[in-house]
């Protein structure tokens, strides 16, 4: 089978999923307690990436691109557990939330989340895609960029409190519980 599959896709594809897997996974485990279901859940993750692998543009890196697909997929679990326990039928207006995310909702917060990334300083910026985007401890990124643990942990929380603020300033445009799942994430 894997005579039929581009070597350079297939290269391409182990190389991004080394370097995100850990970060999405802790994406998933941010909403999924469950061990094993967020194992399932990056695995279909990165099924989606490859399935996409020729549609995506990933002028800004895959991570951002994994990141929301790590939400919607952890999303749709929560939601068919809660329906399965019939507790989202106490809040309806969640419910067609729910429903009514589809690509193009995806695409306005992926949007949406990378122009307040790009507002960041360059710094801060760097700071955010090692630790959030790519799963980095904080000695590490202190480490990588060549400053202090410290500098790391404050550029972290400045940063996380500026993208925090900017979705915030525009959540007409994400759904609140997308706004929800980027006010966690970004704790």
């Amino acid at each position: 089978m894997t005579s039929f599959l581009n070597s350079v896709d297939v290269a391409a594809f182990d190389a991004i999923y080394h370097q995100y897997h850990h970060a999405v996974f802790k994406n998933i485990c941010l909403l999924v307690e469950q061990h094993d279901v967020a194992e399932d859940i990056l695995q279909e993750v990165f099924l989606a990436f490859w399935n996409s692998r020729h549609q995506l543009d990933l002028a800004q890196g895959a991570g951002n691109w994994l990141f929301v697909v790590s939400y919607h997929k952890s999303l749709q679990y929560l939601k068919k557990t809660a329906a399965e326990k019939s507790k989202l039928a106490v809040y309806p207006a969640i419910r067609e939330m729910m429903e009514d995310d589809n690509a193009v909702l995806r695409e306005s917060r992926l949007a949406l989340i990378n122009e307040a990334i790009n507002l960041l300083s360059p710094g801060k910026k760097k700071v955010f895609q090692l630790c959030r985007l790519e799963g980095k401890t904080a000695a590490e990124a202190a480490r990588i960029l060549g400053i202090s643990h410290h500098t790391v942990k404050e550029y972290l929380q400045a940063s996380s409190k500026s993208i925090r603020a900017y979705i915030a300033s525009n959540q007409a445009t994400v759904p609140v519980v997308g706004t929800l799942f980027l006010t966690i994430y970004l704790q």
